[in-house]
């Protein structure tokens, strides 16, 4: 996928909330890795205080990532951040498609959304795979180490047939082959890349879409939902042209494509990185001083 060109020019934010004429956030949906979880699975306690005080104003907090909602449960009550603490973290998106509302006792599945994808992914799954393996076929008659991250069971049960690469320009270069196969065949899938990680799935899957719907079954409008995020795997919610309607915001670490598509939506581009980026966006999109 191509990216519009926007220069830092053109983010337009008001300073204070007076000067903002757009509807309050009511949800903010974050990435994991590289936004709100660091090096070791570690969450900053600047990140837990302004999504807790966030949660004091009645706004919602979630996650949209493609970590498993099992990875994200244990994480989750490792911090005392789960519904079953104190609830900052209100639902979450898995495998880039799932969704698992909370409720008082944990978070439970979106039974009709998450079984509809499912029965989707029974006919798209052989396509996904076998594109993919053309796919490793093309990176090998490049010369390079690809191979698949998962078996295809595990393909398969998560919807994320993936495969690895040795540095993110290749990830890249392939990401844009898979493209436009998909594109040449017709295929009713996407593709997105997580730096050297290349990913194909059903078109219908993916965070924006995961996201839209979440945000439609808590009654929330999609533009006053912010979402966050910091890597090619979150375009479908950061990308204007998905025409999805959200907020955005990327922190500083994310990749230059990123902070260029963020921009061109009037997105907030944070000057400091993954969680402390992350804060500081909450802050200046809410016009709430999380750090107080």
């Amino acid at each position: 996928m191509t990216s519009p060109t926007a220069d830092a020019t053109s983010t337009t934010i008001p300073s204070d909330p007076a000067a903002d004429t757009r509807p309050p956030i009511a949800m903010i949906a974050m990435d994991l890795d590289g936004t709100i979880l660091e090096a070791g699975e570690v969450i900053r306690p600047e990140v837990i205080a302004a999504l807790a005080g966030l949660a004091a104003r009645g706004v919602r907090c979630v996650t949209a990532t493609g970590r498993q909602a099992t990875f994200q449960r244990d994480l989750f009550a490792r911090y005392e951040m789960d519904m079953a603490s104190i609830g900052l973290i209100q639902a979450l998106i898995g495998d880039e498609r799932e969704i698992f509302l909370g409720t008082p006792d944990g978070y439970e599945p979106h039974t009709a959304w998450n079984d509809a994808l499912r029965a989707r992914w029974v006919d798209l799954f052989p396509l996904a795979w076998g594109l993919m393996e053309d796919a490793k076929a093309e990176a090998l008659s490049r010369g390079w180490a690809v191979e698949f991250l998962q078996s295809p069971e595990v393909a398969y049960e998560r919807g994320l047939p993936t495969l690895v690469c040795e540095d993110a320009a290749q990830g890249a270069s392939l990401c844009l082959w898979v493209q436009e196969q998909i594109d040449l065949r017709t295929l009713p899938l996407a593709t997105n890349r997580n730096i050297r990680l290349v990913q194909a799935f059903d078109v219908q899957a993916g965070k924006g879409p995961a996201l839209a719907e979440l945000a439609r079954v808590l009654g929330i409008p999609n533009a006053q939902v912010l979402a966050i995020g910091d890597s090619s795997n979150d375009y479908t919610m950061l990308d204007p042209r998905f025409n999805h309607g959200f907020r955005t915001a990327t922190p500083a670490n994310a990749e230059e494509e990123l902070k260029q598509l963020v921009r061109a939506g009037n997105g907030y581009v944070a000057s400091a990185e993954a969680g402390l980026g992350t804060v500081e966006a909450i802050d200046a999109l809410t016009f709430i001083d999380t750090r107080s």
